[in-house]
């Protein structure tokens, strides 16, 4: 193989590339780059504030005496509304204390285990608050911590085999080299200037 069949193969590999995974890419881009601006903005977006609610009630005696943890978590979750992983669970003499954590939604449950009396308060940052913690990855599980990493993966792939595509064109590289070192003189600008 030819110098020059090589680089042909190397821009079609890199522009199908390009192409594919940039339509691949385009909603999770879309997420993250409307949840970064609602992360920068909470104020914009009324999420900072938690709504609270609260539930009373009552779980039965006999799983809290030696507390059953999967039947007590259980019945939270469909007579309290609880809702996320379980976070925490910590018997004391005569209280268990509950946690449930998921994106933008805690759940603490209070429990007497003397008469089985029940509190639970959930704080809810809303809609909004729920896609901004997805943005940031918190209390939203492996998998999609898996899902931040395959995105940001392949938002690189994009960037090269784009990066790629245009050092293949001479007639663009002058202006790309122009563009690029002007976005890198900017940033630097910002970050030593104006970064506290």
């Amino acid at each position: 193989m030819t110098p020059q069949q090589r680089k042909n193969l190397a821009r079609k590999w890199a522009r199908t590339l390009h192409i594919y995974l940039s339509m691949l890419g385009l909603l999770m881009l879309v997420f993250f780059a409307s949840t970064g601006l609602m992360l920068n903005h909470e104020e914009w977006f009324g999420y900072s504030e938690p709504q609270v609610t609260t539930h009373d009630g009552t779980i039965p005696a006999d799983l809290l005496k030696e507390p059953n943890k999967l039947a007590i978590v259980e019945r939270l979750r469909k007579d309290f509304g609880a809702t996320g992983a379980m976070d925490s669970f910590e018997t004391e003499t005569d209280h268990l204390n509950v946690v449930f954590k998921s994106p933008g939604r805690e759940s603490q449950a209070s429990i007497n285990r003397e008469d089985g009396s029940t509190e639970v308060t959930i704080e809810s940052h809303g809609f909004i608050g729920r896609l901004v913690e997805l943005h940031r990855g918190v209390d939203a599980g492996r998998p999609w911590r898996w899902v931040i990493d395959v995105s940001a993966i392949l938002f690189l792939i994009i960037g090269i085999t784009g990066f790629t595509l245009w050092l293949a064109v001479p007639k663009w590289r002058p202006l790309g080299l122009m563009a690029i070192t002007a976005c890198v003189g900017i940033c630097a600008i910002v970050y030593f200037m104006l970064v506290p």
